[in-house]
Order: C-alpha cells, then structure tokens, then sequence
C-alpha cells in the first residue's frame, strides 16, 4: 500500500482544479459533487472526469475542489 502525502493530495486537487477550468467549470464542489453532476453529463468534462474517478476511488471524495485557472 502507498502512502499519499498531504503535499501530493495538494498537488492533484489542484491539477483537478485546473481540468475543470479547462472543462468550462467555475464552481467549488467537493470531489463527489463534481462526479455525481459528471455523471450525467460526461462529454462536458473529457479533462477532469478520469481525475475526478481516480481521487473519488482513491477516498477523497470529501475534497473541496475549486475551478480555477492553471499556474
């Protein structure tokens, strides 16, 4: 089992953010919220949904993400 540091958590929450920017997203969700609203629409995050799956299987659903700008 791998150990995910808060730094990596950081990292890809805010890598996530910039996906959903890119997707056209500007709310703040916590990552279950942006996956129960990709689920019915899944052509309108072709950037962010993979990463969103991959942090919700992780069991970090509870994670407040923010769609913001890369940088």
């Amino acid at each position: 089992m791998k150990v995910i540091t808060q730094k990596q958590l950081k990292l890809a929450i805010e890598r996530v953010a910039g996906l959903l920017k890119e997707d056209g997203a500007t709310q703040s969700m916590t990552v279950q919220e942006w996956l129960d609203v990709a689920q019915f629409r899944p052509a309108q995050f072709p950037c962010s949904l993979p990463a969103l799956e991959v942090l919700g299987l992780l069991g970090f659903g509870d994670q407040m993400v923010q769609a913001e700008a890369l940088g």
